[in-house]
């Protein structure tokens, strides 16, 4: 904690000698050519560093993740190339300090050739030992890429790799029918485990019926391969339906049948309640999202039929203060086979099935226009079967350095 304690005390002095130089800077909001480079350092108690069910084992970590983001912004294109890595240094167990525990890059391009199109792609790799690193990341990829299909659980400290492309297209036909298509690729690696591979397709129309209500017809497609298990194909045409409840309320519904090549009919469910009210001049904003899908676990053979459950509540009691807490729970089933190797070609099949419930708090506080910092508190709980049941606790406070110049004046 005192390494922490001398970066903010560093950080302080810093910023209030560069005010004047903060409040000059250039936004994005401005067309131009830009770099953008970052630093951010967070101090973090983790009670459970290797995932373990049994003898877990705690640790203080400090924690390092220089970065760089640079690349041409304006209104009908932007194209912004990032990089970073991460170090780690642990308090009572130096062997696994690391100079370089992860690094990650990545390509995020959005383009309007005309008024009714607007063209997007994004390509994200990321390789690391941090878990907690690879939860966002998988979430980062989540908001990206709706189509993107890769989860986690509890499998502590190894090596993951997850490369995930995607290119996305909406045409606005009239003012009231739009058009959407997006395809998406994912790899993932994991030291000791499996490596999964999935290609996702997904095509839609939307029309407003009326001011508060939208209609929308699709079709998800997906394949699912990994060593050892059988590729699968999934195919899920879709019904959806968007109503505002009230100017800060929506309620929206996406169903339909899930046909996969391993036979059987599933179902494919996507429905989500944001609700948001106002204390005195602030809105205070919940939502609520159930998801019931296929897709995969890093590290894990094979894919997996998904359920998730999420609510979130965030507020900004001032200009420069966020908060927000949040709440998961998510089912992760899948079934594996293998064959017999003796004279008699038998196969068996076994069926996983892994819960997990988390638990989010966070706060972050914007210092200067360069500078903020931030806090954090996570609690999960991954139950497993067959396996036993793995509590995790995690607890961040840090700072973010970002500063974006212009470098075409």
């Amino acid at each position: 904690m005192r390494l922490l304690a001398a970066a903010i005390v560093s950080a302080v002095v810093l910023g209030s000698s560069h005010l004047a130089w903060a409040q000059a800077s250039a936004t994005l909001g401005t067309a131009g050519l830009y770099l953008i480079p970052s630093f951010k350092v967070s101090e973090a108690f983790d009670d459970n560093i290797f995932a373990s069910s049994t003898n877990r084992e705690s640790d203080f970590i400090s924690r390092f993740y220089p970065g760089l983001q640079a690349g041409y912004s304006s209104d009908p294109f932007t194209l912004l190339l990032t990089g970073g890595f991460e170090a780690d240094i642990f308090a009572k167990h130096p062997e696994l300090n690391d100079p370089v525990t992860g690094w990650n890059a990545g390509l995020n391009l959005r383009y309007l050739p005309i008024r009714r199109l607007t063209l997007g792609a994004n390509v994200a790799y990321t390789e690391t030992k941090s878990l907690p690193t690879l939860t966002q990341t998988v979430a980062d990829l989540t908001l990206a890429n709706p189509l993107n299909p890769a989860n986690t659980v509890q499998q502590g400290r190894q090596k993951t790799t997850l490369l995930n492309a995607s290119s996305s297209a909406v045409y606005q036909f009239t003012p009231l029918t739009s058009g959407t298509s997006s395809i998406s690729y994912t790899d993932s690696t994991f030291q000791g485990g499996a490596s999964n591979t999935a290609y996702g397709a997904q095509v839609g129309v939307s029309r407003q019926f009326t001011l508060r209500d939208t209609g929308t017809l699709g079709d998800i497609q997906n394949v699912f391969e990994s060593p050892g298990s059988p590729t699968t194909y999934t195919n899920a045409p879709t019904v959806g339906w968007t109503h505002q409840l009230t100017p800060l309320t929506t309620l929206g519904v996406q169903a339909g049948p899930q046909f996969s090549s391993r036979g059987g009919v599933g179902a494919y469910a996507n429905a989500s309640l944001s609700y948001g009210y106002k204390i005195a001049d602030n809105v205070v904003r919940a939502s609520v999202t159930y998801v019931h899908s296929q897709g995969f676990v890093v590290g894990q053979a094979g894919p997996t039929t998904t359920d998730t459950f999420s609510s979130g509540l965030a507020f900004e009691p001032s200009r420069s203060l966020q908060v927000s807490v949040g709440t998961t729970m998510s089912k992760f089933s899948g079934s594996t086979s293998s064959s017999g190797t003796s004279t008699s070609s038998t196969t068996t099949s076994s069926t996983s099935s892994t819960t997990t419930h988390g638990v989010t708090a966070g706060a972050s506080y914007q210092l200067l226009r360069w500078l903020t910092a931030r806090t954090s508190y996570s609690f999960s709980l991954q139950e497993r079967s067959p396996g036993g049941n793995i509590p995790h606790n995690l607890i961040l406070v840090g700072l973010d350095i970002s500063y974006p110049f212009r470098i075409d004046r």
